[in-house]
This record gives C-alpha cells, structure tokens and sequence, in this order.
C-alpha cells in the first residue's frame, strides 16, 4: 500500500507487528516502538534502518502532534470498508533512549482496561520507508497479540525492564514532575545521608560498653605478654653476663647492668662484644702487657669496653686491682 508522499520521495508503508513494555499489571506510560540497531522481523522483511532517531522524532511527531494507538490496525485495515477505528490511546511523545525508540501513551478508558485485561501482548508500528528500507516516518501503532519485530520485551511481562527514573522519584519522595536536577540532588542527599548514619553507626559500636571492655582486656594482656617477655629476656641476659664474669672476662663486672640492658635489647650484639673481651683464667692476666710499675697494660677488647661505655682508664685499671689479679706478663 503506497503512502502518499512528495514526488522526490518513494515511501512505502510497512506494518510491523512488534512487542512492547509494561511494569506489571496496569497501562504502561511507556511502549518499546522500535528496537535499536537494525529493525528485523519473524517474517523475513527488511531489515530496516534508522539514520537517525532525532530526524526520524520530528518527521513523525511535530510540537503538539500525536500519533493514534488503535487494535489490529483498524485505521489501515478497518476503515477502508466503513468499519470503526477508534484510538485505544495516544502518542504524545517519542523518546530515543540506548535500546530503541520509545513512545509515552495517553490512555482512552477502554485502552486502559485492554491492559488490565492484559488482552494485548505487543504492539505493532506503522512505517513509512524506502525501498531500500530506510525508515523515514513512523506513521502509528497498532495493539496486536502477532508480534514480528525482533529485540523488543512483551507487554504485560513480569520480568520486563523498569521505568527507573520514575521508580527513583517515587523512593525520594518527589513529585512526579521532578526533573532530572533534582532527582540527582535528591539522591545526592540521601546518599550523604546514609553516609552519615554509618559513621554514627561506627562512633556508637565503638562507644558500646562490650567493646571498651574488649580493649581494656586486650591492653592488659598486652601488657602481661610484654612483662613476661622482658623478664624472660632480662633473665637470659642476666644468666649469659653473669657467666660471662664467672668466666673472668676483664672489664665485665663493673659494666654488668648495662651489659644486661644491651643483651636484652640485642643479645647478639652483646654476646659477640663480651665473647671478645680478655679472659682471666686463674691468677693469669692473658692476652695482656705489665709495664715497668707492675701496673697491666690494656689490651685492644679493654679499650674498646672503655670507648662503648665511656669508662677512663684509671677506673679500668682500679676494677681489675679490685678483683685481686695478679699481673703477670706471658
């Protein structure tokens, strides 16, 4: 059936029976017309293509237009022969959205309880395009249960997809003219919002009475762990030092606590300093020089005792005559 067009443009008209959306039960305010891509059908025409989802909105619906949604495309089929075709409802505006064209209905009375009545599952556009399958025009819509385009989700269809943003408006509490600013504020606010509440959620549970017990708990046994340690590790350094003096290492005793404090805090360290000290072994001075005064001469491990604890000489010297040595040269 050929449409009336201007002589510089062959049009054709297609009706394509497609399916469409609903949330549920009820007149969806939204209807799927086209799918995104290539438009293919179930009974092999086309495909047809959309050069460009703004163009093809102003060709068919002006400012203040409106396309007629009727029952089996009785405007087409129905009218021809002087039968009725009235409009189920309107549409009153197209919207290109990421999975197609889409088409928001102004419902009549008895189109309203075809939906409840779920008697419909698709609709069916009609189109004006090219032989070469250009969609130039979308003509009207038509309820059908024959649905041809493929792409699309059914009407009535428990699982099919959702108008989010008036689902948004409706749990922030908005009116349903709010625009896209102020959906995005409100949600903006109440996302802070909840922000907030957990971190006064957080404050509260750390405040709770059980958990300041658990860090007291927790500091106590901390603190039982670390005085054991340390007089573990203060009673390995005391036995290895004092072992050490039994030994006769020269210059030791007089440096004992702070060789316990040194082996507590690296007994490496520690053990490897005392191990090089001279050892006194008996009356015998070894490792050691007597000058011409009787007095023993200090050996390379003496002085380096001397410079790590800053002890002078003549303090050496009277800590080793303390300890009853005699000075003997080998």
């Amino acid at each position: 059936m050929k449409l009336k067009t201007p002589p510089s443009q062959s049009s054709l008209v297609a009706l394509c029976s497609a399916v469409a959306f609903a949330d549920g039960d009820g007149a969806p305010e939204w209807i799927n017309l086209l799918p995104a891509g290539p438009v293919r059908t179930i009974d092999g025409r086309g495909p047809y293509t959309v050069a460009s989802m703004a163009a093809l909105i102003a060709a068919s619906l002006p400012e203040g237009g409106k396309l007629v949604l009727d029952e089996n495309h009785a405007t087409d089929k129905g009218m021809a022969l002087g039968l009725p075709a009235p409009a189920q409802g309107w549409i009153v505006a197209l919207e290109a959205r990421e999975d197609g064209l889409w088409g928001k209905v102004d419902w009549t009375g008895p189109g309203r309880q075809l939906m409840a009545d779920k008697a419909y599952s698709g609709v069916s556009p009609v189109i004006a395009h090219t032989k070469d399958g250009r969609i130039m025009r979308l003509l009207r819509v038509s309820l059908t249960n024959t649905p041809n385009l493929q792409g699309l989700v059914s009407l009535h269809s428990e699982g099919s997809t959702m108008d989010w943003k008036a689902k948004l408006i409706e749990l922030l509490g908005l009116d349903s003219s709010a625009d896209d600013a102020a959906i995005d504020a409100a949600l903006t606010a109440k996302m802070t919002a909840m922000a907030m509440q957990s971190q006064g959620d957080v404050l509260n549970l750390i405040e709770h009475p059980t958990v300041i017990a658990l860090q007291s708990e927790l500091t106590s046994a901390t603190a039982q762990i670390k005085a054991l340690t340390d007089g573990q590790a203060r009673k390995d350094a005391t036995a290895f030092v004092d072992g050490a003096i039994r030994e006769g290492r020269a210059g030791l005793k007089p440096m004992r606590d702070e060789y316990i404090a040194l082996h507590m805090e690296n007994p490496t360290r520690a053990e490897k300093l005392i191990g090089s000290m001279v050892k006194l072994t008996g009356s015998t001075i070894t490792d050691s020089v007597i000058d011409d005064k009787g007095e023993r001469g200090l050996a390379a491990e003496d002085r380096q005792v001397m410079a790590l604890f800053g002890v002078s000489e003549e303090d050496y010297q009277a800590e080793l005559k303390s300890a009853g040595l005699q000075k003997e040269a080998l």
